[in-house]
């Protein structure tokens, strides 16, 4: 029986979520009609209750003064709520756009509940004034409830007249609460956000005359400056949503690709300019993400320009956080990029990759620079999958550009000796080499193999050169630099045996094709460097 009832209110709780969802899309397509919906509503309910309960109550007998006096104070008070209500809501919306943005002027003038209590309060008020006007009688006589107008078996007489006159005013003083309502969710800054966004639209966009975007950029800013975390989310991830969707539904050409992105990426760029300045890593870790969601839905429509756009405002945004050693923001960038870059190479898409390749290294040595290990490690990383994914697909140059900047922070990492980065440099190394192996790219290959053992050397170099200096500094003796010069001199001829011994080897194995075997180069690679630390 209990499972039968709780079966029963899941039912009737699903159609009502149901009907909410279909209101909420209706309103949102229909914004007047839905709005003209619930007012005439409320009218049919108030006069239907009324037509009920006049007659039940014996309420149809007016005196004629009475009903003067009754209808002249129903209209002033009428005049009188109606004007208080306008002028509070006026300033509430000048409150309101010197808090956020001028631009949110626009979007209280198209709202419809505003103009429809106009209308309802001015009809009730003339009608108002019409019956007043047409009242006959002296005192103590009875408004005439003889019919002044028939059809059918339906009559009307002007004591009907006067009562739909109270009717009017109870309707008018019942919307203010529907009214009040729509517009404290007017004012709050989700929902202003929201009809802000609708807003967005790609012939918009494209015309050089006006930005859609920029009222909602104007709005994030502000609460930046406040720290509100809740309306910048929800204003980044708004108009997100609306750029990617105009990309996603809508056909719009090359030139309106290259507009649109770059208005978007620009705007979220300073934005994550700004709040990398202000150290607020929320904030900015909110831009990354947004930039990498767009990048990831223009990677998927094969859109160049606008990845490449994304990925350029992945890295200025990466590069700023790095710089303030926001290291979860940094990490957060670089995790990003890659992911974008992956998606690009597996597309096809030669610069966007490229970019990415380019940007994951000036992250990756910038975050090496201000010591963040898990952002050069993440660095590492990213670059290894874009490098993987651009080998697979057969893109020779962008594989190489892989390898070149995993080189590049390999070396950045050994001189700050970050020892987290260094193991992902030589695993990314590995990935990247082997699948270009795969796919028979020889200079990446080769290129990934040379670039293993220089990062690798470059690691013992630096461990050497800080241990000796410890030691000449320690001991105060100038032979321990001499050694140390000279067991400098050393490592630098085993280095170069090394390398061409490592490039031999695996020049014979690739001239077998036996593309599955550069996990024994790098074992090969581990072990001649392993002799080259026990010799020095």
């Amino acid at each position: 029986m209990q499972e039968g009832k709780e079966n029963s209110t899941g039912f009737v709780k699903n159609i009502w979520n149901k009907l909410q969802d279909w209101w909420m899309s209706f309103e949102y397509k229909h914004l007047w009609i839905a709005r003209l919906i619930v007012y005439f509503t409320y009218l049919a309910a108030v006069v239907s209750v009324c037509f009920i309960l006049f007659p039940y109550f014996n309420l149809y007998h007016t005196e004629a003064n009475s009903a003067r006096y009754m209808l002249s104070a129903l209209v002033q008070s009428q005049a009188a709520i109606v004007a208080i209500v306008i002028t509070l809501t006026l300033i509430a919306v000048q409150l309101t756009a010197s808090a956020y943005s001028p631009r949110v002027i626009d979007i209280f003038k198209k709202n419809p509940d505003m103009w429809i209590l106009l209308g309802c309060y001015g009809v009730s008020i003339f009608y108002g004034f019409i019956v007043l006007k047409l009242v006959v009688g002296k005192e103590g006589d009875f408004v005439s409830r003889i019919a002044i107008w028939s059809y059918g078996s339906v009559s009307i007489s002007f004591e009907f007249c006067v009562s739909l006159a109270y009717w009017f005013g109870v309707f008018t003083f019942v919307v203010l609460f529907p009214y009040m309502w729509n517009i404290f969710g007017l004012l709050k800054p989700g929902n202003i956000i929201k009809r802000l966004a609708t807003e967005i639209t790609k012939d918009k966009i494209i015309k050089k005359e006006e930005d859609p975007i920029q009222p909602i950029v104007d709005i994030i800013h502000g609460s930046i400056m406040k720290y509100d975390l809740e309306t910048t989310r929800v204003g980044l991830k708004a108009v997100t949503d609306r750029v990617i969707g105009i990309i996603e539904t809508e056909i719009i050409g090359s030139d309106g690709e290259k507009e649109i992105s770059e208005r978007f990426c620009s705007h979220l760029t300073r934005v994550g300019r700004l709040t990398a300045s202000r150290a607020d890593e929320e904030s900015t870790t909110e831009v990354i993400k947004n930039l990498e969601n767009f990048g990831k839905a223009t990677a998927g429509k094969g859109l160049k320009k606008a990845t490449t756009q994304a990925v350029m405002s992945l890295e200025v945004v990466g590069k700023t956080a790095a710089g303030k050693e926001l290291e979860d923001a940094t990490w957060e960038a670089v995790k990003f990029l890659g992911e974008v870059g992956v998606a690009a190479a597996k597309q096809g898409l030669k610069d966007a990759t490229s970019r990415a390749v380019s940007s994951l290294e000036g992250i990756g040595r910038s975050a090496a620079e201000k010591r963040l290990d898990g952002a050069t490690k993440m660095a590492a990383i990213g670059l290894g999958k874009v490098g993987e994914a651009a080998a697979e697909k057969g893109l020779g140059d962008e594989t190489s550009r892989a390898v070149s900047s995993l080189e590049g922070i390999g070396r950045s990492a050994a001189e700050k000796h970050l020892e987290g980065a260094k193991g992902r440099v030589a695993e990314s190394l590995g990935i990247v080499g082997n699948a270009a192996g795969k796919q028979c790219l020889e200079s990446a290959t080769r290129q990934a193999a040379t670039s293993l053992i220089v990062v690798g050397i470059a690691y013992v170099k630096n461990s050497l050169e800080d241990a000796t200096r410890r030691a000449a500094k320690s001991l105060g003796l100038e032979s321990a630099t001499e050694k140390a010069a000279r067991s400098l001199a050393e490592l630098k001829r085993l280095n170069e045996e090394i390398v061409k011994t490592a490039i031999k080897t695996y020049e014979s194995i690739f001239e077998e094709k036996d593309h599955d075997s550069f996990q024994k180069f790098i074992k090969l690679y581990k072990q001649k460097l392993e002799e080259l630390r026990a010799e020095n």
